[in-house]
């Protein structure tokens, strides 16, 4: 909470703000919420709810039960905090709003329901009410309004204007409020959760009120889980006061004074010619020692601080960062670079940014720069940042170590330089200016429209006659034309000849590959170069692939990005792209390298395949161009598509699939029109193939297993690892014996990004896998599988997964359960108090059971957790999860975070659920993030069991279930370069 008193009054408090969602929380659905939300009027009805409760309560008729009982409404009990302390009251709370059929828009609940401010004088009126305009991703309880509202009201210590949280980094209401309605302070209930190095709350707050000019109360929520801390009272040379504290869970009053018209103070701050200094400066010839990092999902360009004084300059696209330094002594582990961005960010929202900074890496490794780094050793002497904005909205931004500000250790010139006043008293984080390009940012939308894909269905009647090219997105289409019947008769013999020379079993291999990057460069390098660098890493490939064919594997798997990485524009990528024909042209690009356009890296996979007899699977990139008749074409010209292609023991290329479900950071590639499940057939059976984040998703994954049959799956990935439940072993070993098919997993290897896991998985559990934190070597799997593993004796039974949970009663509710969060998802959970026993917790429609017994009970402390919901974040789509996990420490509060280690070895374990989905994988992850293979299984009703004491510690046994028919629809192909998305904050979690 901030409170103030202000120039010519008193030293007691005006005005207090409190916290967004600091009433009731933050995670709900739209009905669960509904309880807690009031019916809030405009603020022109001159009401004062603490003298006149029933005015808007028609329920309250003299003396009502609730009266009696002294019962208060959220509005009325607000009302009277202000008006017996005689001081301003901001809070945030949720409102509703009645609608009916008559209003197009309305919500088929018949009701709005809106993230809301309100503010009450210290007579307890009702004189601003704010309907958040930006919401953030999660906030699914809340509607956005129709438009931004632009709330002011006017006291006798200033004018002030209020929004909440995400609205800070777009220009409505924000900007609008600070410029053209001139207001003196900003009321800023936020839930912010710290996101370093450039936007922690502290950090990023107090340099918006700079560099808007105005005073700023911004108030958090505190919950150490979530990294939710930072409030400040902000003016604009500096900040007056403010709280950074993750060690504890307490809350904290903030109270200091501001100047009531800050604009005129003699202190205020002269306008800023953003670029004047940097403009001047003549650009500097080309640094040969940049290089790409990522910091949040945006690629910076960086240029090392190799000496402890100097100056240096880095660009990207328009935007130029110069850098005058002289460090105190520069300590040999702090490593520091100037990085510059310069485009839009387009992940959780989509806004155009423009960024110089200078920031300290996270190790001595530049691969970490952009890292999150909370603690330094080195101090500045000096220090001079400037850049060619092409916006007047620039935030200046100095953070030390410990998330510590400077308030007056730096000032910013009249010509756009920001600079030390001297010496820095601390270690330095960041010293960033941080400029936002409103006039760049996409529309706002007040939802995501997304486009009614027509259903991927299968004819079989076309697939027996036809064979792939009778597939067709709408079954009630006819196929273009009928083979012949000599042609039929032909595709007969084929498969028959295919079937008398099947093998039962074959050696597969997977290669994890540590991609050798590309430099960063500005501008798409030459044809000449892409290939340079591309055939480094096929040198290595053509080793991997050459091993493994004289071990004996009749098919090797490479990684996604395997052959050229992944930090690319749409515009740096093209280089490394080739135009990859259908494979129904009958191609070896090995013996014809010249039948179509040039096609070096095909014809090389190719020859790879046909030197050594052996299936060659690769990621690339295709590209296929377009022109104006085709409506969704895009304004480049041509289609960029992330590719898998089948090269067979011949070299002819036998399959391409286009990457259907892009990540959110793909931005350098389209989506296809519509999923393809690509298959084809070999002498050791039926592969088909997908990529990465499809394994998520229905289409293509599941449609190759569960309709078309096929035996084995080839999955190129660059998985990231995300612990408890999506680490690469893990979850894609849970995925094969959930769908009871081969999956065969080629990771890239990067430590810095988290990428490692690796596997030959087949349905009764994993044959080989790896995963290694360690080394940055790559590393080849080989294993032996079933051709045909649904022919096995070994395939497991089918699964009822809810058989065996439903014939429990279900449980009372449990006074023990609490909450937490797993990659932004609430469970609920119930602690393990005791070394054996049955526990249940639920969640809407599922109950999650676990009987267990510990080999012995130690310090560790073990949760059972349930979730039954949309996931958000990264993508849209429902789970349904039963857990039994160990917690971070032992406060509840760290239960969800990552773990690796553990020490508590299980006698015994059976897990189930209630679930509403066939679709359930089962994963048990042991100490030091290994699995555990035949050492558990699932029963025919449902049961996930150990089959003997388990030989490791257990750090998760999980069943992770995907109920793909409550995901929302898949959005439409489109000719910009990433998925359509809100427009909403990078920092705000939920509560803070």
């Amino acid at each position: 909470m901030v409170g103030l008193g202000f120039v010519s009054w008193f030293q007691g408090a005006h005005i207090i703000v409190t916290p967004e969602d600091g009433i009731y929380g933050w995670v709900f659905t739209r009905e669960t919420i509904y309880p807690y939300l009031e019916d809030i009027p405009d603020a022109q009805a001159n009401w004062i709810p603490c003298a006149d409760p029933g005015r808007y309560r028609p329920c309250l008729h003299g003396g009502t039960h609730e009266v009696k009982l002294g019962f208060k409404h959220v509005l009325e009990r607000l009302s009277c905090l202000a008006r017996n302390n005689s001081i301003y009251v901001v809070a945030n709370m949720g409102d509703k709003k009645a609608c009916n059929s008559s209003d197009p828009r309305c919500p088929s609940d018949g009701r709005y329901q809106y993230n809301t401010n309100v503010v009450f004088d210290s007579e307890g009126k009702l004189v601003a009410r704010y309907h958040k305009y930006n919401l953030f991703v999660t906030e699914k309880q809340f509607n956005y309004p129709k438009d931004p509202e632009f709330v002011t009201f006017k006291t006798s210590f200033g004018y002030f204007g209020i929004f909440t949280c995400a609205d800070i980094l777009y220009h409505d209401p924000a900007v609008v409020l600070a410029s053209r309605f001139q207001v003196d302070t900003i009321l800023f209930p936020t839930a912010w959760g710290n996101t370093l190095p450039l936007l922690s709350a502290v950090q990023f707050h107090s340099a918006w009120a700079m560099g808007m000019g105005v005073n700023f109360l911004s108030a958090n929520t505190r919950n150490s889980t979530l990294d939710m801390t930072g409030s400040g009272i902000y003016a604009p040379d500096g900040p007056r006061a403010y709280y950074y504290n993750t060690e504890t869970e307490n809350g904290h009053l903030l109270v200091t004074e501001l100047s009531s018209r800050p604009r005129l103070s003699p202190d205020y701050p002269a306008p800023v010619s953003w670029n004047l200094y940097a403009s001047s400066i003549e650009q500097l010839p080309s640094n040969d020692h940049y290089f790409s990092g990522v910091v949040y999902h945006d690629l910076f360009s960086f240029t090392e601080l190799t000496q402890p004084e100097g100056n240096r300059t880095i660009c990207q696209h328009d935007l130029c960062c110069h850098l005058s330094y002289k460090m105190a002594e520069k300590q040999k582990d702090d490593i520091y670079v100037l990085g510059a961005f310069d485009g839009l960010h387009v992940v959780e929202g989509e806004y155009y940014l423009q960024i110089c900074t200078l920031l300290k890496c996270k190790s001595t490794e530049l691969s970490s720069c952009g890292q999150p780094v909370e603690t330094a050793q080195t101090r500045f002497e000096m220090f001079s940042l400037s850049g060619t904005f092409d916006t007047n909205y620039v935030f200046p931004e100095v953070l030390y170590s410990g998330v510590q500000l400077a308030p007056g250790e730096f000032e910013v010139l009249n010509d756009g330089r920001l600079v030390s006043r001297t010496s820095t008293s601390k270690p330095v984080l960041s010293i960033t200016l941080f400029g936002r390009c409103y006039e760049k940012d996409p529309p706002h939308t007040d939802q995501v429209c997304f486009e009614i894909k027509t259903l991927f269905t299968f004819n079989l009647t076309n697939i027996v006659k036809n064979g792939l090219a009778g597939f067709h997105s709408r079954s009630c289409e006819a196929p273009a034309m009928l083979p012949s019947q000599p042609l039929l008769h032909t595709a007969v013999l084929a498969l028959a000849v295919l079937q008398a020379l099947a093998s039962d079993t074959f050696i597969a291999a997977v290669y994890e590959h540590a991609v050798i990057l590309p430099d960063f460069t500005f501008k798409p390098v030459s044809p000449a170069d892409a290939l340079a660098l591309m055939n480094k890493n096929m040198d290595i490939l053509e080793g991997a692939v050459k091993e493994a064919a004289q071990q004996g594997a009749k098919i090797i798997v490479t990684p996604e990005d395997g052959i050229y990485g992944w930090l690319f524009t749409r515009e740096g990528i093209y280089p490394y792209l080739e135009d990859i024909p259908d494979p129904a042209v009958n191609w070896i690009p090995c013996t014809d390298p010249t039948r179509f356009a040039p096609a070096p890296v095909q014809e090389r996979l190719s020859c790879m395949a046909r030197n050594n007899s052996i299936y060659v699977v690769a990621n690339i990139g295709d590209k296929k161009p377009c022109n104006s008749s085709d409506l969704g074409c895009p304004s480049d010209g041509r289609y960029q598509y992330n590719t898998n292609v089948v090269y067979d023991s011949e070299g002819k290329l036998v399959a391409r699939y286009h990457k259907y479900n892009l990540f959110m950071s793909e931005i350098q590639y389209n989506y296809p029109e519509e999923p393809k499940a690509i298959t084809f057939e070999t002498p050791f059976g039926k592969f088909g193939i997908f990529t990465c984040f499809d394994i998520l998703f229905r289409e293509p994954a599941v449609v190759l297993v569960s309709e078309l049959q096929v035996d084995t799956v080839l999955f190129p990935t660059a998985w990231m690892n995300v612990l408890p439940f999506l680490t690469a072993i893990e979850f894609h070993s849970a995925w094969a014996m959930g769908m009871g098919v081969n999956l065969l997993s080629a990771n890239t290897h990067n430590l810095s990004l988290q990428m490692t896991g690796s596997g030959i998985y087949a349905p009764d559990g994993a044959r080989k896998y790896y995963y290694n934190m360690d080394t940055e070597d790559g590393h080849l799997l080989m294993a032996e599988l079933a051709a045909h593993p649904r022919l096995s004796p070994a395939s497991p039974p089918a699964v009822n997964w809810s058989s065996y949970a439903l014939s429990i009663e279900r449980p009372s509710p449990n006074p023990h359960e609490f909450g937490g969060l797993i990659f932004h998802d609430w469970f609920t959970f119930t602690d393990l108090t005791a070394p054996e026993g049955d526990l249940h917790v639920c969640q809407k429609d599922l109950c999650c059971h676990l009987s267990y017994k510990m080999a012995g009970k130690t310090e560790e402390v073990y949760v059972l957790g349930a979730f039954d919901g949309l996931h958000v974040v990264e993508g849209h789509y429902y789970l349904q999860i039963c857990t039994l996990l160990m917690c971070k420490s032992t406060e509840l509060s760290s239960c969800g975070q990552p773990v690796e280690t553990a020490q508590t070895r299980f006698e015994m374990f059976s897990l189930s659920g209630t679930f509403g989905t066939n679709y359930v994988f089962p994963e048990v992850l042991y100490s030091g993030v290994q699995l555990a293979p035949g050492e558990f299984e699932v029963l025919k009703d449902g049961r996930l069991i150990s089959k003997a004491r388990p030989t490791k510690p257990v750090v998760t046994v999980t069943l992770f279930g995907r109920w793909y028919e409550k995901d929302t629809l898949k959005p439409p192909a489109t000719t910009s370069n990433h998925q359509p998305s809100r427009d909403v904050t990078v920092t705000e979690a939920a509560y803070n």
